[in-house]
């Protein structure tokens, strides 16, 4: 019974351990490929969609005997275990393929997109991941407002382009909607010449052709140049902020160092100039001659 019941445990550690874990992430990543580039129905294709299901299979068991081991309030404690159990809900609807026809429902077809979501379990496996997502929320929570002012760049930007261009080129900025994204991809560099192109070709005033093109310059040098620009810097260096911290901390433990030694040498250097007190020179004095008659 004994013997059982170590087995047992020892192939459910064996089943939650990263090492049948990843194997069975990149399989299922592979039958995922296999899916998207073969044609749909195809004896290939069936393969890979079993190979997709026991996947799916397999990490619901996988959560499950985690629950088991841990209780599900150790389960729930942890930050990593609480994503595998969002992506697992994600993409459950894959479970539903034999019995359900997704193309019988072309509302649910989107749900079939849930097993991708699997594949971001990749990132718990990242080496320091820790480090690295601790950085990246800083550097969002430190961007935030930056965002939030090339959100207000845009949307000023997007309308003033509605109200003057919009005649001109409805397709881009007939409405605001249309307005927020052209402006967006100006703001990317993407093509941005292409606007003032086309709004200058089609205006009926040279006049039009000079607005148009000065303000997409600036739209670009504000929002493309500056405004991203500053995004990217504000980004890269909290993402570096525990570097930097590790260094001022080195730093600052030198200095005290240097104090300290600073400190103790004028300690010395006014001990060696002070004179030595009357007893004392007498007190010298008897030893060197004691000393002397002794010889």
């Amino acid at each position: 019974m004994n013997a059982t019941a170590k087995s047992g445990g020892a192939l459910t550690r064996l089943l939650i351990s990263e090492r049948v874990v990843v194997p069975a992430i990149i399989l299922n990543a592979m039958a995922l490929i296999v899916l998207a580039s073969v044609e749909e129905g195809s004896p290939v294709a069936r393969a890979a969609m079993a190979v997709d299901y026991a996947c799916v299979l397999f990490f619901v068991l996988e959560a499950a005997l985690k629950v088991s081991v841990r209780s599900w309030a150790g389960y729930w404690a942890s930050g990593w275990n609480r994503f595998d159990l969002i992506i697992i809900v994600l993409s459950a609807p894959a479970l539903l393929t034999p019995v359900v026809d997704l193309h019988e429902l072309s509302v649910l077809l989107v749900l079939r997109l849930g097993r991708l979501f699997r594949l971001f379990r990749l990132l718990r496996f990242i080496p320091n991941r820790d480090h690295l997502v601790a950085g990246v929320c800083r550097s969002l929570k430190a961007s935030v407002g930056i965002v939030l002012g090339l959100m207000l760049l845009n949307l000023i930007l997007a309308l003033g382009a509605t109200f003057l261009f919009g005649r001109f080129a409805p397709e881009h900025f007939g409405n605001p909607a249309l307005s927020l994204y052209s402006l967006f991809r100006v703001f990317t560099l993407e093509g941005w010449y292409e606007f003032p192109d086309l709004l200058a070709a089609r205006a009926a005033h040279p006049l039009w052709a000079v607005l148009a093109r000065l303000y997409f310059l600036g739209s670009v040098l504000a929002g493309g140049v500056v405004g991203l620009s500053l995004a990217n810097a504000v980004f890269v260096d909290e993402m570096m902020m525990d570097n930097n911290s590790d260094l001022e901390k080195k730093v600052d433990a030198l200095q005290e160092e240097i104090r300290s030694l600073k400190t103790l040498l004028i300690a010395e250097s006014a001990r060696a100039a002070t004179p030595p007190a009357r007893g004392d020179l007498d007190e010298r004095r008897a030893r060197v001659g004691g000393k002397a008659a002794a010889e």
